[in-house]
C-alpha cells in the first residue's frame, strides 16, 4: 500500500474510532487494516495509535500525523478535480444523510432523474432524524433542517419551509372554527419531540402572533409518524409544507387555520471538507431547483 493510501486509512481509523470500519469503507478486513496501519508506523518511525481491547487512542504524534494527513487529502482531492476539468462527468459515491421525512419527500423522486443524468455517479442516501457524527459515518453531504449547530462544519442555507397546521378531514370538521384559535387546538395536538418548537407553538397570521402550550395525547419522535397520526385523525398537527404537501393534494389531510403559519424551518447544506468536493456541488446544483422551499 502506498503511503498516501494509508494515510488516508489512518485518517478513517482515527475519524471511526475503528480498524474494523475503516476497512470496511476501504474494502479490507480488520486485519489487513491493523497491519497497514502497523506498516505506516514503522515507515514513519513513531506509534500513531494506543490499541488496547476496548478502544483506540491517538498519541500526540499521531494526532500530528492526522492532521497533515488531512491537509494533504484535501490537497490530493483538490488536485485531482483540478486534473479533471470542469467539464468531466463526475465519478464515485456521494454519501448524502438527511431526515427520514425530507429524504422520502424531496429527495428520493428526484433520485432516478439524478443517477439518469450522471450515470457514473452512486448515491448513498443515509436517512435518519438522529443528530450523527458526519465525520465518522463518512458523509460528504448533510441537509439539515432547523438552526445549524455543527460548528466545526462548513455550509450555507438553501432556503427555508413555511410550517402548516395539517389534519385529517374529519378532525378539522370537529374543530370551532368561531373560538380563537389557541382554543380550537388545545388538546388536540400531535406533539413532535424532534421539532425545535418544543411543545411552545407560535403561529403567526393576519393579527398579533398567537403563542401557547400545545397539549395533546399522543407525541412521537419523527417527523413521518407525526404525519402518519395526523393521516389516522390523532389530531393535529404543524408539520413543514413538504411532508403534507401530496397529502393535501390528494385530499388526505386539510389545512387548518390556513391564514396561520408556525415559524419557517430553514434548509442548509453542511459538509465536513473546506470545500464542497465537486460531486457534492453537481448534486445540490441538481436537486436544489426540484425542491418545494416556499423561499429560497
Amino acid at each position: 500500500m502506498d503511503r498516501l493510501s494509508a494515510l488516508r486509512l489512518f485518517v478513517r481509523t482515527v475519524e471511526t474510532g475503528s480498524f474494523s470500519r475503516a476497512g470496511r469503507d476501504a474494502g479490507l478486513s480488520q486485519s489487513a487494516t491493523s497491519r497497514a496501519i502497523a506498516a505506516l508506523e514503522a515507515d514513519l518511525g513513531a506509534r500513531l495509535l494506543l490499541r488496547t481491547t476496548r478502544r483506540l487512542s491517538v498519541t500526540e504524534p499521531g494526532q500530528r500525523v492526522y492532521e497533515q494527513a488531512l491537509r494533504m487529502l484535501e490537497e490530493d482531492a483538490a488536485l485531482m478535480e483540478a486534473a479533471a476539468g470542469a467539464d468531466r462527468e463526475p465519478v464515485g459515491r456521494l454519501r448524502v444523510s438527511t431526515s427520514v421525512a425530507f429524504a422520502t419527500d424531496e429527495v428520493a423522486p428526484h433520485v432516478s432523474g439524478f443517477l439518469n443524468a450522471f450515470p457514473k455517479m452512486r448515491l448513498d442516501l443515509a436517512a435518519t432524524d438522529a443528530r450523527i457524527d458526519a465525520v465518522a459515518e463518512g458523509v460528504d453531504l448533510l441537509l439539515r433542517l432547523g438552526p445549524l449547530t455543527d460548528s466545526g462544519m462548513t455550509g450555507r442555507r438553501l432556503g427555508a419551509y413555511e410550517r402548516w397546521l395539517v389534519a385529517s378531514p374529519e378532525v378539522a370538521q370537529t374543530l370551532d372554527a368561531g373560538a380563537p384559535l389557541e382554543d380550537q387546538l388545545r388538546d388536540r395536538c400531535i406533539l413532535y419531540s424532534g421539532s425545535t418548537l418544543g411543545v411552545r407553538w407560535r403561529l403567526d397570521g393576519p393579527a398579533d402572533p398567537v403563542v401557547f402550550e400545545a397539549s395533546g395525547p399522543v407525541t412521537a419522535g419523527a417527523g413521518a409518524v407525526v404525519r402518519g397520526l395526523a393521516l389516522s385523525g390523532a389530531g393535529v398537527a404543524l408539520l413543514p409544507s413538504f411532508a403534507v404537501r401530496a397529502d393535501l393534494a390528494g385530499g388526505r389531510l386539510v389545512r387548518v387555520a390556513p391564514e396561520w403559519c408556525g415559524p419557517s424551518i430553514d434548509l442548509s447544506a453542511l459538509w465536513t471538507h473546506r470545500e464542497l468536493p465537486r460531486k457534492g456541488r453537481v448534486f445540490l446544483d441538481y436537486l436544489l431547483p426540484l425542491l418545494t422551499l416556499d423561499d429560497r
